[in-house]
């Protein structure tokens, strides 16, 4: 039998080659085991998980001052001749959820329509044919609830474009009044109470809720990671301009 020290010989090669493989998989299913344990006991991030995490949420606060503005001639294109624009100074709070370049917000606003005293002629109706009406505000004002989603791009860290639009309602509270006036020329300097008119001192029907759209561009400043100002202008049903201030947490 001359060939069995070489059958042995390579018996014992392939023992030990499986002996190794056997000891290199356990410490290879060793190894892996402790990464996974390292993973759960919250270590470091790898460099790749921290590169592609989400941007953290953000819950914002803020206070704003706005300026409601509608000129004689926006008015004008709803009536023939009004004596002026209204243009009133309201405040508000909002509260919002960021996650990125995306906010939701939700905000209070309350500011008073201040009503330009005097003769308002229908549209179309011009004098002295037509009744014009004298018109006076008691009280007008609303508080609105709105819902806006708004978008941001960044200029620079501490800069960005912001932009959006939404919807919300508005509750009115106060009224404007008017009495019928009769005029003999085409100058409302010669308009009277009409004795013969329906109306003297009659509020206008106006609905007590309103649909409030909204459409805002503007900019964001913020000094630092959680303080910002918004400047800012848009739509909300009427004409604004305004800041807000606040702060991220």
């Amino acid at each position: 039998m001359p060939f069995r020290p070489a059958h042995r010989g390579f018996a014992l090669v392939g023992a030990a080659l499986v002996t190794l493989g056997l000891g290199l998989s356990v410490g290879a299913g060793r190894a892996a085991a402790q990464a996974a344990l390292d993973d759960d006991d919250g270590g470091p991030a790898t460099p790749a998980a921290a590169l592609y995490a989400p941007p953290p949420t953000k819950i914002g606060v803020g206070l704003r001052l706005r300026n409601v503005l509608i000129p004689e001639g926006m008015l004008e294109w709803f009536v023939e001749d009004a004596p002026g624009g209204v243009s009133n100074v309201g405040f508000g709070a909002e509260l919002s959820r960021r996650k990125g370049d995306f906010e939701v917000q939700f905000g209070l606003e309350y500011e008073k329509l201040t009503v330009t005293p005097g003769i308002w002629i229908e549209k179309d109706k011009p004098l002295p044919g037509a009744t014009a009406d004298l018109v006076r505000d008691d009280s007008f004002r609303w508080l609105t609830a709105e819902l806006t989603f708004m978008y941001h791009t960044p200029i620079i860290p501490q800069l960005a474009v912001r932009y959006g639009g939404g919807a919300g309602i508005g509750i009115l509270m106060g009224s404007v009044r008017r009495t019928d006036q009769i005029c003999t020329t085409s100058s409302t300097d010669s308009c009277m109470d009409d004795p013969a008119g329906e109306n003297d001192d009659t509020p206008y029907d106006l609905p007590p809720v309103m649909l409030v759209v909204n459409a805002i561009i503007g900019v964001q400043i913020k000094p630092t990671e959680e303080i910002f100002i918004n400047v800012e202008g848009g739509l909300r049903t009427v004409p604004f301009f305004g800041i807000t201030g606040g702060y991220y947490f």
